[in-house]
């Protein structure tokens, strides 16, 4: 049994398809599983970037309404790229 195959996993080899599904029901397909909605990219700098917008969009609604933007965020390395 071989393990630990996460690491062999290449998005670019797999139809974009299977990960970015275009439809509402192609999304409850492949999430059906997930207790939180999930989105999965291509890439780090993907999912990075679009993490960073959301917070920026968050950020600037927050403003215009005259309120502070309170954020929490967690130590590890995984958030180096936001």
């Amino acid at each position: 049994m071989r393990l630990n195959l996460s690491s062999q996993i290449v998005l670019n080899k797999v139809p974009v398809e299977y990960y970015k599904p275009k439809t509402t029901v192609e999304y409850s397909e492949i999430s059906r599983m997930e207790k939180i909605h999930t989105d999965i990219f291509a890439s780090s700098q993907e999912g990075a970037k679009h993490i960073a917008d959301c917070i920026e969009k968050e950020i600037l609604a927050a403003q215009k309404e005259g309120k502070f933007y309170v954020m929490a965020l967690g130590a590890g390395s995984s958030l180096y790229s936001v």
